[in-house]
């Protein structure tokens, strides 16, 4: 039953190559489309835990007591541009201080924001409500307070304003807000401000996963065609296999865009495994086929290579899809997110391969080129 189903499959798909290249090119245009629905989306620590894990509970509670715990810095150092200048040397130096208050109250009035604190917050707590106007007077307030220790180091050459964000903090929005106001404020001599922070960090991933994706796609490519035209040592026969993993790689890129999955820095590089895993389908078709062709028509030697391939590539499948299903087994969430990729994209890069690879080669291999672009030649200069 299975092998007349692949036997009258492999006739259709051998005596349509035109109609079965048409389909191929309908889903990747729907594919293409998806993929550029796929979302980015910032990945912290708790994402790599399942929520029922204890600590992500405790976590929870935490957080529903006692509000976020997502935290961005604004961390304010000494940055001398000049030796032996008047340039502030302390960060303790009320025109410091000021400046961070400044800083303070604009951030609090920025979205998901929740709370601002800074050493000018508790200066002003512990003074009255106002702010020292000498660095000797500072220096005795804080040297009384061991809570100072957080917000300035040994040192004094940094200091940091901690902002509190909500757990749905729009990332994009804050980093240019707290940016608009490091701009708009400026910084007294001989001090530097920056944006810091883990949740921030998750912004910079987030935007390093696209360039990432097309350099690491970039040098897959180039590295498996020049194995390939090396191995094959034919261009033609070389760049067919490609066609797996490209035409693979976009549909499961289609359909993890699809069905909403998004990507994350930790799952971003899948797409290179999916084209060293997926190439391996194109080069069993295309060295089947050659090895049948001698004696036979293109059309009956890609037959009988799909009659003799699809079965052992449905089982390679197949184990390849047990292998990435166990990595969803372990606690850390992101391995079941890679492997659910992956197994996208080696099914995706099979049926790449029984169709787009089939139809491209019995086209090629049908038609006489070098006959045709002659015709074409003697036509054109016939009119001239």
């Amino acid at each position: 039953m299975i092998n007349r189903l692949i036997e009258k499959y492999s006739k259709f798909v051998t005596s349509r190559p035109f109609i079965v290249l048409t389909a191929v090119i309908v889903i990747s245009a729907f594919a293409i489309i998806m993929a550029g629905t796929i979302q980015v989306k910032s990945t912290e620590q708790r994402d790599f835990l399942p929520k029922d894990v204890e600590v992500m509970n405790t976590l929870f509670k935490i957080e529903d007591e006692f509000g976020s715990t997502n935290m961005v810095f604004l961390v304010v150092e000494i940055d001398p541009q000049y030796s032996g200048s008047d340039e502030v040397s302390d960060v303790r130096d009320p025109v410091v201080i000021r400046y961070m208050d400044r800083m303070s109250q604009l951030a609090a009035h920025t979205d998901d924001v929740i709370d601002v604190s800074s050493p000018a917050s508790m200066l002003k707590s512990l003074n009255n409500g106002r702010l020292p106007q000498s660095l000797r007077e500072v220096q005795e307030i804080t040297g009384k307070n061991g809570l100072f220790d957080r917000y300035f180091s040994k040192d004094y050459t940094m200091a940091l304003v901690r902002i509190q964000t909500t757990d749905d903090v729009d990332l994009n929005n804050l980093e240019d807000e707290l940016g608009k106001i490091l701009k708009e404020i400026p910084a007294p001599p001989g001090i530097n401000a920056q944006l810091g922070g883990t949740v921030l960090e998750g912004q910079v991933m987030s935007k390093s996963i696209g360039p990432d994706m097309a350099r690491t796609t970039t040098y897959s490519l180039v590295g498996i065609l020049m194995v390939i035209l090396i191995v094959f040592r034919s261009v033609k026969y070389g760049f067919t296999p490609l066609t797996t993993i490209i035409f693979g790689s976009l549909w499961a890129m289609g359909y993890v865009g699809f069905i909403g999955m998004g990507l994350t820095s930790e799952t971003s590089g899948v797409l290179s495994m999916i084209m060293g895993i997926g190439i391996d389908f194109g080069i069993q078709v295309v060295t089947r086929y050659r090895l049948e062709l001698p004696g036979r028509s293109p059309q009956e030697a890609m037959t009988v290579s799909l009659n003799n391939v699809i079965v052992p590539m449905s089982t390679t499948t197949l184990a390849a899809l047990i292998g990435f299903k166990a990595m969803s087994l372990g606690k850390l969430t992101f391995l079941a997110d890679m492997g659910t990729i992956m197994a996208y994209g080696v099914v995706a890069s099979m049926f790449a391969a029984i169709t787009v690879v089939p139809a491209i080669i019995v086209i090629l291999d049908s038609i006489d080129i070098k006959n045709s672009i002659k015709k074409l030649i003697d036509r054109f200069e016939v009119r001239t």
